[in-house]
């Protein structure tokens, strides 16, 4: 039953904030936990949000989060429960957001927009989680305490458009652990990347600076102000060479690359930045020592100055400063929307819980974790789910073996992505019956094209569409591979009670690009399984159909 609303009726709604009741700072692998009082009556959760304050601490560098992310990577695990009852509980809510938001559910103008917004630009030093003034990072932190605000919209209960009534279920507890520092953030990559090939095909990494001439050294690097390097953000032109956009910071080591006498030139510079500056329109760094290495006896053209990837001093310390890099989540609050229907609608709603009950639908997700081992080309993926109303199947394989800390904040940061990883065929089990009656055949995207066969891509949407994501672009297919099947059209599921389900993979024995043998990596498998829970209630409390 939903609540309707007339001009003669109209519904009062004000806000209410709700601290978590467990403590004001948390880190990394703590749980954080509010209740939601019945005595609030109704709330619409659908315009509720989360919000609190985020800090690095112990940063040498300047930060963002990884992935492509927002602060939505941090939630681990995700519990609610009414009454004592498991409503819903989705391990790894992150994984599966990397999907449905981020990669799937956004389109380029999207994407675009989301950059603007959480200050990121276009490639250029995130400063949403950096104080805007430089600072010297062997005394103070580069970041800054920061207010982030998520939607919670993954949620079955925060997702819904209905008002829910907390009056007749009883209280709302709801329980999110945070993620490991290490899966969540990294040094700014526009200090390190993008890889540019120069015109004799070398290697020039980081931000472009002035060609230096024959002689000079590295005593002081200017940012090229030329119109190649401006972006026009939202109609404002915006130099990449301003102060604000800069990814470097103080006491910091850094490497120049470029080209010399048509060969690669690459060289770490002996001393630290001592000052950044704005020379003219430009922004200035400051090297202490006169020179990376070497005196240039000619020219280095095409030159970039990026972060040194053996870490970011001389010595060199790791950007993780000896494994002390964590963060802190601060002054946790749900911000609620309590409605306050007309007197009507809630003796109705009351009579009837009385006489036949109410029924609230709640789509969620679960999730169930597997691994493959490598080397093992054929293998079979196990989903032991039961559930009585299942949607769809959504399989993400993450590479398992992956380096956590360290210089890995810079060179490899964690990624979530599903890999592809020449992958021939799947075919999913359902009960006793294979679907689709064919496997879906893979292989195309082994080419150095990277085709990929219709059936793949209509697989795909069928199984994102039906586990509850607004599909807007298929552009990652091959960057975030991921097995879908849906199980039914049009919003409907199917009962997998005493079925379960398992997906049959195949990798190709050699790749279609030059022939040579794949080699399978280990993965770490999130299986999603998308389905309904039934929240009943009656006078004599409530009950769930899982």
């Amino acid at each position: 039953m939903s609540l309707k609303t007339s001009a003669s009726m109209p519904v009062e709604n004000y806000s209410v904030i709700q601290q978590s009741e467990n403590g004001t700072q948390f880190g990394p692998n703590n749980k954080i936990r509010f209740r939601v009082g019945s005595h609030l009556g109704y709330i619409d959760f659908h315009t509720s949000y989360l919000q609190f304050n985020l800090e690095v601490k112990n940063a040498k560098g300047k930060m963002e989060f990884a992935n492509g992310m927002g602060a939505d990577i941090l939630i681990r695990t995700w519990r609610l429960l009414i009454g004592g009852h498991i409503i819903e509980e989705i391990d790894h809510p992150n994984v599966l957001l990397k999907v449905m938001k981020y990669d799937y559910g956004r389109d380029l103008g999207m994407r675009e927009i989301t950059e603007v917004l959480d200050k990121s630009g276009k490639g250029t030093g995130y400063q949403g989680l950096n104080k805007i003034e430089n600072v010297d990072v062997a005394t103070d932190s580069p970041c800054a305490v920061v207010k982030c605000i998520l939607d919670l919209k993954f949620s079955g209960i925060f997702g819904s458009t209905q008002t829910f009534p907390v009056g007749m279920t009883g209280d709302v507890e709801i329980e999110i652990t945070l993620e490991d520092q290490r899966r969540c953030f990294q040094v700014v990559q526009s200090g390190y990347l993008p890889r540019r090939l120069t015109t004799n095909n070398h290697i020039s990494n980081g931000v472009s600076i002035d060609n230096l001439p024959n002689g000079a050294g590295l005593t002081s690097v200017q940012f090229k102000a030329d119109s190649t390097n401006d972006v026009d953000i939202m109609g404002k032109n915006v130099s990449l060479g301003t102060l604000s956009d800069c990814p470097f910071s103080i006491g910091q080591a850094v490497r120049l690359t470029g080209e010399q006498n048509s060969a690669q030139y690459n060289k770490p510079s002996t001393g630290l930045i001592t000052a950044i500056d704005i020379n003219g329109t430009d922004t200035r760094l400051t090297v202490a020592a006169a020179d990376p290495g070497i005196v240039h006896a000619s020219a280095v053209a095409e030159a970039s100055v990026g972060f040194r990837d053996e870490g970011f001093d001389l010595t060199p310390t790791a950007w993780d400063n000896g494994g002390t890099l964590t963060y802190e989540v601060s002054v946790p609050s749900l911000v609620l929307q309590v409605v306050v229907p007309p007197p009507q609608y809630v003796s109705e709603q009351a009579r009837k819980v009385a006489t036949e009950g109410y029924s609230i639908d709640v789509p969620t997700y679960t999730c169930y974790k597997t691994n493959t081992y490598a080397g093992v080309k054929s293998a079979t993926i196990e989903i032991p789910c039961y559930s009585s109303r299942a949607r769809s199947l959504l399989c993400i394989g993450v590479e398992g073996s992956q380096s956590l800390g360290g210089n890995n904040y810079l060179l490899a940061p964690y990624r979530f992505n599903g890999l592809y990883d020449d992958l021939h065929q799947y075919q999913f089990q359902i009960g006793e019956e294979r679907e689709p009656v064919r496997p879906v055949d893979c292989g195309n995207l082994s080419t150095y094209q990277h085709n990929v066969a219709q059936e793949q891509l209509t697989e795909l949407e069928k199984a994102l569409r039906s586990a509850g994501c607004d599909v807007r672009s298929l552009k990652e297919h091959r960057n975030n591979f991921v097995i879908g099947r849906a199980l039914s059209a049009y919003g409907g599921s199917i009962p997998l009670t005493m079925k379960g389900a398992r997906v049959y993979i195949d990798y190709l024995g050699t790749n279609k690009r030059d022939d040579t043998a794949v080699s399978v990596v280990e993965k770490q498998w999130f299986n999603y399984c998308a389905h309904i829970r039934r929240l009943n209630i009656t006078p004599q409390g409530v009950s769930v159909m899982y």
